[in-house]
């Protein structure tokens, strides 16, 4: 039999996880209930990347959703030798970026591609940049779609640090109803 934890004990897991993973930094853990389901949304500024901070988070997800079937189906977990599932359904991390940070992306492009001039954080976030191409070997990217890579990939630490809590967690499968299911198992396997 499984337990199921409810989305505010999950959104608390996570906190705890977040804790330990990344030390300094400073997390927004929402969670939010509605018809149909719940989920968590996290937020932070600079610091890690999206990814890594996913790399801790998502094994918290109790739901995956099947977009060609438009199906929601469950995922189960283990957490301390008993079988859970848990109350949030989807856990989505949503990064922002200080002006800081974005100028220094901006430069970074700028020197990548020897631009004649450096585009400002207030450039990019005003949409200017979307419209400016910066040289013949940018592959047809805009100056702002490679800021946004730049930031995608930038982060204040080369590795995630050990949480305890999230180790805790042990990803056991789904209800394998679609074709995502049988993927995600066979790439679990």
């Amino acid at each position: 039999m499984s337990k199921h934890l409810s989305c505010a004990d999950t959104a608390k897991l996570i906190r705890q996880a977040l804790k330990e993973a990344f030390k300094g930094i400073k997390f927004t853990v929402r969670s939010s209930t509605y018809s149909g389901g719940a989920s968590i949304n996290i937020g932070w500024t600079d610091g890690p990347n999206t990814a890594q901070v996913e790399a801790v988070t998502k094994r918290f997800s109790g739901a995956y959703f099947d977009g060609q079937q438009d199906y929601k189906g469950c995922t189960f977990a283990m957490v301390d030798g008993q079988v859970v599932r848990f109350g949030a359904d989807f856990v989505f991390c949503n990064r922002s970026h200080s002006a800081e940070l974005i100028g220094k992306a901006c430069a970074s492009v700028a020197r990548r591609f020897g631009m004649a001039f450096v585009p400002t954080a207030a450039d990019f976030k005003a949409g200017r940049l979307h419209e400016i191409y910066p040289g013949e070997s940018s592959w047809g990217c805009t100056v702002g779609q490679l800021v946004r890579e730049v930031l995608a990939k930038r982060s204040d630490r080369l590795s995630v640090s050990h949480s305890k809590t999230a180790a805790r967690v042990i990803y056991l499968g789904n209800d394998g109803h679609s074709e995502i299911a049988a993927l995600t198992e066979e790439v679990s396997a």
